[in-house]
């Protein structure tokens, strides 16, 4: 049956943006209303831009900031012993992204029609995380919601500050290419070209390093539509290749590899996997379930799929620490603190300590890798500059040399 895309208003007074299926405009309209929604537009959506926008994967988000600022307000909201439904209605107040607060409208009516908060989370799809849902699950079964949503506020506290950091430190080194780039097309483009008239007017041969660079400059110009083109068809061929699993896999197994950079990837990895199993044991949540979660949280797939098989591993019956110990993706700390947590009960706590100590270790290595990067590429930029100028005065020392000789 076709979809259609309404704009309705409620009767609580809320206007929304919403996707319902119906056998035509007509049969949609009168069955709204019978529900006391005002239709105030209605367009058919376009299967085959929805198919396209489908495999794609563009779609709404929520920024991990704005979940934040929402749970710390649901968190005081239920600590101040408010119901789900009335705090819902005061959340919503406060929301102005339009997919967030369209998703909690939902949510909201559905924990009016008598399903469970964790639910209504849960029915949104993969708009709010597995984690969350099964936190919030957690703490309905156990009547302890708040202490639950507290924890989880802390565990995203934790994720944005990890992630912040190795976003600040790449903000650098992205300048610095950004600016090699555009140097680099200046000169081909717009200097070097100026110059090739005037050094070709010196008559016999120029040296090796000339011919390179306006060759290059003059190959740049003549058929610079094929390379603008082959660049944008080489990074959508790359973009569609990564949203494949053998290719999303095999990208992510470059990373690792990476020299500098793939270190501090796996530490994220760990310290994200670690972090969510302590907050998912905490919460009271069967281990094998919550290696699932903690393992779809990760962000890689090596490390999705390695895990999903520790949780098959431990399902059977093996210990933990032993399993992960076999992936070859954790620190020897890290496993002998799993080893420690396990024997002692005390697992969740050793977890959270792990993350704590993988916390330090980025800092320590994202600082070694700015050491080590910004001079780098410095140094490379000046090499890059002073072939390109060298190429256009070499000719003219040479000549100037033959001209007093």
């Amino acid at each position: 049956m076709p979809e259609f895309v309404c704009r309705i208003a409620t009767p609580s007074g809320e206007v929304l943006d919403k996707v319902f299926v119906g056998a035509d405009e007509v049969s949609l309209r009168r069955e709204l209303e019978n529900q006391d929604i005002m239709i105030l537009d209605v367009r058919r959506r376009s299967a085959a831009l929805h198919q396209v926008l489908r495999s794609l994967k563009i779609k709404g988000g929520i920024s991990m900031r704005e979940f934040l600022f929402f749970n710390q307000e649901l968190r005081a909201l239920i600590r101040a012993g408010l119901p789900i439904v009335p705090s819902l209605d005061i959340l919503l107040e406060r929301r102005k992204d339009k997919v967030f607060r369209t998703a909690l409208v939902d949510v909201r009516d559905r924990v009016k029609g008598g399903e469970a908060l964790s639910e209504a989370f849960a029915a949104q799809g993969d708009l709010f995380p597995p984690l969350y849902c099964a936190s919030l699950a957690s703490g309905e079964r156990s009547g302890e919601l708040a202490l639950v949503v507290d924890r989880f506020v802390a565990y995203l506290r934790k994720i944005i500050g990890i992630r912040r950091k190795v976003i600040s430190a790449l903000v650098y080194p992205a300048i610095l290419v950004t600016l090699a780039a555009g140097l680099i097309a200046l000169m081909i483009f717009f200097i070097i070209p100026k110059f090739n008239d005037f050094l070709v007017g010196f008559g016999g041969e120029l040296p090796l390093i000339t011919r390179i660079v306006v060759g290059t400059s003059t190959f740049a110009v003549q058929n610079w539509y094929f390379i603008v083109g082959g660049l944008v068809l080489g990074l959508l061929g790359l973009s569609w290749w990564g949203r494949t699993a053998g290719g999303r896999y095999a990208l992510d197994r470059f990373k690792l590899r990476l020299p500098l950079a793939g270190t501090v990837i796996a530490e994220y990895c760990q310290n994200r996997f670690t972090r969510t199993l302590g907050t998912l044991a905490a919460g009271g949540i069967p281990l094998v379930i919550s290696l699932e979660l903690a393992a779809r949280a990760v962000g890689n797939t090596v490390y999705e799929r390695a895990l999903l098989g520790v949780a098959n591993k431990v399902r059977e019956g093996e210990a933990l620490w032993d399993s992960l110990d076999k992936t070859e993706l954790f620190t020897d700390i890290t496993i002998q603190m799993i080893k420690v947590g396990e024997s002692t009960g005390a697992l969740d706590e050793m977890l959270q300590n792990a993350s704590d100590f993988t916390d330090e270790e980025i800092d320590a290595h994202l600082d070694r890798m700015m050491a080590f990067v910004e001079p780098v590429m410095l140094v490379a930029m000046a090499l890059i500059v002073a072939t390109m100028l060298l190429s256009i005065y070499y000719p003219l020392i040479q000549a100037y040399g033959q001209a007093t000789a």
